[in-house]
């Protein structure tokens, strides 16, 4: 240590502020406050030997010391977060904001679209940061079912007194929200209905805002009206909405908060990183979900991360009377900011929310940094060996079954394949989920029957892969194990006991295996073993396929239901449609004569009336 700088460390006031570490360059290394600053810039110096590996060589760096005194400890607090962000020393922890917030965006034009967006810009009317892509989707639904707003890419433009319309996507007017009734059809040019879609955007406004009661007693009052003329299908067609509203509230209201607005924080240290995830109560309302990733080049002891954190949250809110929710006790925290570590009821339910959704998005960020060069054959082999597996085939293959479901509808089921390190896309298979009633999700079943299917194939051909991986749990590798064995007979013995079978577990992306005596065996592989990526890989392939092949089954639905909407196209009629044209969108090109060979004429008037030819 230098002289200069023994003495600037015995002149040191003992006031609040904060204090700067410079480097031999002259470069600002590190930041902090605190309430005495003589005690704590010497605490480094003199208690040297109790700091961890990284701070003991930050100081052994430090050639100059910089305080600057303020009033009071919530000025210290301001001045620290700024000149943080200002100068981004080198061992100050970093945070960085997560990527993953959706909003919904109401456009500025003339007759605005309601879209979803990750990116905020200076244009159009933005509504809370989301974290839930199915969320959003779920309120964009029910908005558009409620309100009927536009999800057509038409440009619409006023000049005077006339509506101009681009149409730069070819997009067809009118489009199916016409046929399905899910739009107010401004594309129609009517004055009524241009007005009414611009009212119908105030009260979407509203419903973001979470306003709902009005919307509620004007819903109501149109639903008696409707069961008065004995319009009971449209009333409760508008009963369904008012109990869509509420669900939505009912995610919002978070009870037992009264008086005081609250932020809850929780965290984890998971794949080698620490995440934040910070719930934004105001009102008695979630407001806003945010998910941090740290950058700890200190290796920083939680309660180091989290102190620094919430105070950096203290200074961006100031004004607002709130207090935090916290896992545990943070010690040497400003004065003026209120904690609690709840134990019981809503607010610890409220703790619980938001480990789950940390735990859910440091495993998405795990998923999405994994590597994504190309595995080898090798690999293939290693992996067989550490389960205790032997190569059946000579081009090695392993193959994975996924199941998809949305809406409580179009269950379907995937298998992705790798054979000889790449996947092999040829090979891949889609399941239509025969044996589920409608309206019933039950993954179990579902496996049950694409293994059934599968262990069908794979007896008539004597074709078997040399592993079958399983998306799930010990549970699901269970109940697939037990319709193996169902299988068994004299018959296909030999070919059954060659089957070879993993589960991979989604949260600690542990693999199990299960042997002859029905015991399960855990396999925990290095989170950067290519082995275990290769399956992430493969696990990861059937789920897109399996959710692609859900969107196209219900895509086909929707198209088939327009034609069930037509007055006189009985099943059979619409049969032969399908099956001449596969897609009604054809019909706008075949001639009317060829059109008369299956249908009448009164049916093809109604074609005509709805502007599908």
């Amino acid at each position: 240590m230098t002289k200069n700088l023994e003495n600037k460390l015995k002149n040191i006031d003992k006031s609040p502020g904060i204090y700067q570490f410079f480097n031999s360059e002259w470069e600002i290394i590190y930041i902090w406050k605190s309430v005495n600053l003589f005690s704590r810039v010497n605490s480094y110096f003199n208690w040297k030997w109790k700091l961890n590996f990284a701070k003991q060589k930050m100081v052994d760096q430090i050639k100059d010391i910089k305080t600057i005194i303020t009033n009071n400890e919530t000025e210290s607090l301001i001045l620290e977060t700024t000149l943080i962000k200002k100068h981004s020393p080198k061992y100050n922890i970093l945070m960085k904001d997560g990527k993953n917030h959706i909003y919904i965006k109401i456009t500025n034009e003339f007759i605005p679209k309601i879209i979803k967006t990750r990116q905020k810009t200076k244009t159009g009317t933005y509504f809370w940061p989301y974290t839930s892509t199915s969320y959003v989707n779920n309120i964009l639904k029910i908005s558009k079912k409620i309100f009927w707003y536009r999800s057509c890419n038409l440009n619409f433009k006023k000049s005077w007194e006339n509506i101009e319309i681009s149409n730069i996507w070819n997009t067809k007017i009118p489009c199916m929200d016409y046929y399905i009734k899910r739009c107010s059809w401004p594309c129609m040019k009517e004055s009524s209905k241009i007005k009414e879609y611009r009212e119908s955007i105030d009260l979407i406004k509203n419903f973001l805002k979470w306003n709902t009661s009005e919307i509620k007693k004007e819903l109501e009052i149109k639903m008696k009206e409707k069961a008065s003329k004995l319009l009971f299908e449209e009333a409760e067609k508008i009963k369904q909405d008012i109990i869509s509203i509420k669900s939505l509230e009912e995610r919002q209201i978070v009870r037992d908060i009264v008086d005081w607005d609250y932020d809850i924080i929780n965290y984890i240290e998971k794949y080698d990183n620490f995440y934040i995830w910070h719930i934004e109560i105001r009102d008695s309302k979630i407001t806003g979900f945010y998910n941090y990733d740290i950058k700890n080049n200190l290796e920083e002891e939680k309660e180091e991360i989290i102190r620094n954190f919430i105070e950096k949250i203290y200074v961006e809110n100031i004004n607002i009377k709130n207090k935090y929710i916290l896992p545990f006790e943070i010690k040497e925290l400003n004065k003026n900011i209120k904690t609690e570590q709840p134990k019981i009821w809503a607010k610890k339910d409220l703790l619980d929310l938001c480990y789950k959704n940390i735990y859910e998005y440091a495993y998405k960020s795990y998923i999405n940094s994994l590597s994504t060069k190309w595995f080898t054959k090798q690999n293939m082999i290693n992996l067989l060996e550490l389960l205790n597996y032997k190569q059946i085939n000579k081009n090695i293959i392993f193959e994975c079954n996924d199941i998809s479901h949305i809406s409580w509808n179009h269950t379907v089921a995937s298998r992705s394949i790798i054979e000889n390190w790449k996947t092999n896309p040829s090979k891949y298979r889609k399941y239509r989920i025969k044996e589920l009633e409608e309206q019933k999700i039950n993954d179990f079943d579902s496996m049950r029957e694409v293994i059934t299917r599968r262990l069908k194939e794979i007896v008539n051909t004597k074709e078997l892969p040399d592993l079958i991986i399983i998306d799930g749990w010990k549970w699901q590798l269970s109940s697939v194990v037990e319709i193996v064995n169902s299988f068994r007979s004299i018959e296909n013995e030999e070919i059954i006991n060659k089957l070879q079978i993993v589960s991979i577990a989604k949260k600690e992306e542990e693999l199990f295996i299960m042997d002859k005596s029905w015991k399960f065996e855990r396999i925990v592989l290095s989170k950067e073993a290519l082995e275990l990526k290769m399956v992430q890989k493969i696990r990861d392939e059937a789920h897109r396929f399996a959710i692609t092949f859900n969107r196209d089954s219900r895509i086909k639905s929707m198209k088939k239901n327009i034609l069930e909407s037509l007055p006189g196209f009985w099943p059979k009629t619409r049969q032969k449609i399908l099956k001449k044209y596969i897609n009604i969108d054809k019909l706008k090109d075949v001639d009317k004569k060829e059109l008369s060979m299956i249908l009448n004429k009164s049916q093809i008037e109604t074609l005509e009336d709805h502007g599908i030819i």
